[in-house]
This record gives C-alpha cells, sequence and structure tokens, in this order.
C-alpha cells in the first residue's frame, strides 16, 4: 500500500510538472490609442487563460500624441527595449504577442528586428500589413490632402506615423524610394534581408483578423497581406503577390506548414478590444494563447 501510494505521489507530482505555464503575453494598441484601451483584453486573458499569466499591455511615450507623430522605426525601438528590459519576461523562453490596427506593425516589426524574448504565436486584429491607400471615414481633410499630395515628402515621413505606410500603387517607386518604413519591414527593397524572413519563419503561428466591416484600414484586405493593384482597381490576394511568390517575408513558408491562419470578423475596427467582440476574442485569439 505504502508502495502505491508513494507512486501515486510521485505521479501526480510529474503532472503537476508537466503542465506548462502559458507564456507571457504582450499587448500593442493602435493608432490615435493608449494602453488603456487595451485593458478589456487584460481582463479577459486572466479570466480565461488564467489570473497568474503575466501580460505586458505596451505603451510607447504618451501613446495617443504618440502613436500618431512619430517615427515608426523609432517606435519599434521602443517596444524592443521595453519588452529586453522586462525582467519577468527573461523568466519565460517565449511570449505570445498581440497587435492591434497600427500596433500590428510595431509588433511585426518587434519579430523582424528584434525578437528577443522570441515570439511563439503571433497575432494581429486588422493591421494594415500591406499599407493603406486610403483615408478613414475621419473627417480630417487636411490629413487628406496631405497624403495625397505631400505624402512622400522627408517632413512628412518623419513627423506623421500614417504616411509612413501609405502605399500609393499608382506611384509605386516613388513609396519604394521615399517610404521610411514600410518598404523596409515588408522587405520590398531590391536587397532582400534574409534575417526578416527567418525571423518570421521562426513563429510557431501566425494568425491575422480582417475585419469585413473596416472602416480604418483601407483596403481592409491589407489586414490578410493583400493590396490594390498598380491601377487602384482590384485587391490582388497575398498568395497572387510577388513577395508571397518569391516569399520575401516568410509567409509563404508558415503557410506551405501550416502555420499561418486567417480569419474574417464582424467587428468593427475600434470594436475589437471591447466587449462587442469578446466572442471573437474567445473563437480566434484565445486558443493562441493556450497552445
Amino acid at each position: 500500500m505504502k508502495n502505491i501510494e508513494f507512486f501515486l505521489i510521485i505521479l501526480t507530482t510529474l503532472i503537476i510538472f508537466s503542465q506548462e505555464q502559458p507564456y507571457p503575453v504582450v499587448l500593442m494598441h493602435g493608432i490615435g490609442a493608449n494602453a488603456s484601451t487595451m485593458n478589456k483584453v487584460v481582463e479577459w486573458i486572466h479570466e480565461l487563460v488564467g489570473p497568474d499569466v503575466y501580460v505586458k499591455n505596451v505603451e510607447i511615450g504618451n501613446g495617443y500624441w504618440d502613436s500618431m507623430f512619430n517615427k515608426m522605426f523609432d517606435m519599434v525601438t521602443d517596444f524592443c527595449n521595453q519588452l529586453k528590459e522586462d525582467q519577468e519576461l527573461s523568466k519565460y523562453p517565449k511570449i505570445n504577442l498581440i497587435g492591434y490596427s497600427q500596433g500590428s506593425l510595431i509588433t511585426r516589426g518587434y519579430v523582424e528586428y528584434c525578437n528577443d524574448p522570441p515570439v511563439h504565436n503571433f497575432i494581429t486584429w486588422s493591421g494594415p500589413h500591406e499599407g493603406v491607400f486610403g483615408i478613414p471615414y475621419v473627417d480630417w481633410n487636411w490629413l487628406d490632402k496631405l497624403l495625397r499630395e505631400d505624402c512622400y515628402i522627408e517632413e512628412v515621413q518623419n513627423s506623421i506615423t500614417f504616411a509612413q505606410y501609405w502605399k500609393d500603387t499608382l506611384n509605386y517607386d516613388v513609396y519604394l524610394n521615399k517610404s521610411i518604413f514600410l518598404p523596409y519591414l515588408n522587405n520590398e527593397e531590391k536587397t532582400k534581408d534574409p534575417k526578416i524572413k527567418q525571423k518570421i519563419q521562426s513563429l510557431n503561428s501566425f494568425t491575422l483578423l480582417m475585419s469585413t466591416v473596416d472602416e480604418v484600414v483601407n483596403p481592409k484586405e491589407s489586414a490578410w497581406f493583400a493590396f490594390y493593384d498598380d491601377k487602384r482597381e482590384n485587391i490582388i490576394p497575398y498568395n497572387q503577390t510577388l513577395a508571397y511568390k518569391e516569399d520575401w517575408l516568410g509567409l509563404r513558408y508558415l503557410d506551405e506548414n501550416n502555420r499561418l491562419n486567417f480569419y474574417k470578423t464582424d467587428c468593427r475596427h475600434q470594436d475589437y478590444p471591447t466587449d462587442k467582440c469578446k466572442d471573437v476574442f474567445i473563437e480566434y485569439t484565445l486558443p493562441r494563447l493556450l497552445n
């Protein structure tokens, strides 16, 4: 009997220790917002993944202001430094990462240029991965004029985040030569950076959510790495782009290995981190945080 009791104690101990703790989750908010907009997501993670899961809800500078008027690569660097210096994150071999809207680009920049600590599962919510080429529903006539006429001048590129992922397919060469952010992030330069591709390939999974009713990201399909053609008449699906066929980013590799996931939602762009879209979080994001 004592031997059986001892065996059961040992077995129970092994089971307990074999159960891996969920990886920490890092969040990055969108444009014109701050970390508080993601507070509801923090609550969901503690409720559904576990109360002890470490969640880092990142804000860069003055979130609302700096998310609009800043250099995107400076924000990527700040994000990298915050994660690198976080002593709690250093206790874990990997993290799970969620980027929302513009935060999807900052977080992808982290994966491509830093990835320390490394990302396990990467999830983006309506992120303008292929850029934007159209003004959101907001009634900012000055922004409309600025982006359509002066988007690629140095002063605008160095000060307005939105302009740094404005992708004018009617003047693609100008975009490629003058944009200071997106061509590098998407490895569109003539000389490709193999390290960028390797970092994306290292992901356990890359999950992309696109809203069918998105009024902010234009075109909404940019959230799936799809974009306008050179006449701005049709959307080229992600797997028909040259970037995919030549695998500049490593997306084709992930796709062929069943590690690239695409999901449609009916969440309005601004509703992702609210209770209106909690069911979407549970269906598409939660499984990645438990894996």
